[in-house]
């Protein structure tokens, strides 16, 4: 099978349009859904859709009830086993809370500083802030390696973690529903997994203590 994967050009425009629309609604994200649903249906239509959904929900809700919606599915630990958080740090699905996700977050820093990419965040392996990172990499190999061996894993685990996004009225499974266009979209082209690492303890073990995800020892500090 001949494996298609986006140009730089549509690789960054992918990145930054799921970017705008995962980051905090400061604003209503509507128009900059509707830009990602352009972009991510060259590469999935099913995304397209999903954004599509989410478009239409956004449009009918206040700003104050997308950000208090927004806060309650990423960042308020809820304690609800039937909605939990879906924390958006991708380490913390590779790793856990062990001391690799503080490795793979300084390896992180020195590439994004490599590359003149601003983070001023604490926590540099926030989904968004690798979107944005993916936005401006000019390095393929680097960016192939950051999809492939970690936003990727991480976002079918944040969908395990998460339960699935069939509450698609609400505003929570809306979000969620971008979470899987991110995934259908950046997985447009690429080999399905053959089954999902988090399934089965031995391989997530072996994923934790791979030399930094496949890149290199240098990256996690090693």
């Amino acid at each position: 099978m001949t494996v298609v994967i986006p140009s730089r050009t549509g690789r960054r425009a992918l990145s930054r349009s799921f970017a705008e629309v995962l980051s905090y609604p400061h604003a209503s994200p509507v128009e900059a859904a509707r830009r990602c649903a352009d972009v991510a249906g060259t590469e999935s239509e099913a995304a397209a859709a999903l954004l599509d959904a989410f478009v239409s929900l956004a449009e009918e809700t206040p700003l104050g009830t997308l950000q208090e919606e927004y806060t309650r599915t990423f960042d308020l630990d809820t304690m609800s086993r039937s909605q939990p958080t879906c924390y958006p740090y991708v380490g913390h699905y590779l790793f856990d809370e062990s001391h690799k996700r503080g490795a793979f977050i300084l390896g992180l820093k020195k590439r994004f500083r490599a590359a003149g990419f601003e983070d001023d965040s604490d926590l540099g392996d926030h989904l968004v802030v690798l979107l944005g990172f993916l936005g401006v990499c000019d390095d393929e190999t680097l960016a192939s390696e950051l999809v492939d061996d970690a936003i990727l894993p991480a976002l079918r685990r944040m969908a395990i973690a998460s339960g699935t996004a069939d509450e698609r009225a609400s505003i929570r499974g809306a979000y969620l529903g971008v979470l899987r266009a991110l995934e259908l979209s950046l997985g447009a082209g690429r080999p399905e997994p053959a089954e999902d690492p988090a399934d089965d303890e031995t391989e997530r073990e072996w994923l934790r203590d791979r030399d930094s995800l496949g890149i290199d020892r240098d990256w996690c500090g090693h």
